[in-house]
């Protein structure tokens, strides 16, 4: 899978740096200059602030790069966002959105230089940005009917609470899942010991969304980013 957004990432030599921790700043930004041109102006300002690391600008921007235009909607949601800049980079690149809620159970403490970053490279994506501390189990409660939900890594169930909130308000909904933990405990056995329980979740997410009246699809970012790769999309009925 290549690198849609930022394509110097296909480069071998660069494997490495694609899942860095380093904060972003003027030399490794050097590397995020060959893309879509708001993004590299985001990725710029985000390099000033030396606010984010490598691995979530790339993280976001490449899964975003494979959901946008199936999530297509006037409001979106970051769910167990951290700084929240896949929700960001979405209003970023589609100026057709009109709110981004992002929420998590903190914000972290860069959260607003992100934000500041994102507005100076995007300017119509301020005023749009409602920030919420709470938890994704109540995330529902703070939507609008028809509200996109994006949940990049959230946690074991926390990526079926994001799918319970989505499917609540009506709304599409992409999730790139991790940790998995306690995840399909009432998938059949069977296909938890010969698929394993990554496999077996994910497979499990999609008849339920499915059963919902969701049309999912797969796809994946970059392994070079991470290896919990997968995004499950699914389109409200």
């Amino acid at each position: 899978m290549s690198f849609r957004v930022f394509r110097a990432f296909d480069d071998p030599s660069l494997e490495w740096a694609a899942s860095s921790r380093f904060r972003l700043d003027r030399k490794s930004v050097e590397s995020f200059l060959r893309g879509d041109p708001v993004a590299v102006r985001v990725a710029r300002a985000l390099a000033e602030r030396r606010a984010i690391n490598v691995k979530e600008v790339l993280e976001s921007f490449e899964t975003v790069a494979r959901v946008r235009r199936r999530l297509r909607s006037a409001r979106v949601a970051d769910l167990c966002c951290g700084h929240g800049l896949a929700g960001l980079a979405l209003a970023a690149l589609d100026r057709d959105v009109e709110e981004v809620v992002l929420l998590d159970r903190k914000k972290p403490p860069k959260a607003d230089l992100v934000l500041e970053a994102v507005c100076e490279a995007a300017p119509w994506v301020e005023g749009k940005v409602r920030w919420i501390e709470d938890k994704v189990a109540r995330a529902a409660t703070h939507l609008a009917p028809g509200t996109s939900v994006l949940a990049i890594h959230a946690c074991g169930v926390r990526t079926d609470r994001a799918i319970d909130a989505a499917c609540a308000v009506g709304g599409h909904v992409a999730v790139v899942p991790c940790c998995y933990t306690r995840t399909a405990h009432d998938a059949p056995t069977a296909l938890r010991d010969a698929l394993g329980a990554e496999l077996t979740a994910d497979i499990h997410r999609t008849y339920a969304l499915e059963a919902r009246g969701y049309r999912v699809s797969w796809t994946t970012i970059p392994e070079a980013i991470t290896p919990m790769n997968r995004v499950l999309i699914g389109r409200a009925p």
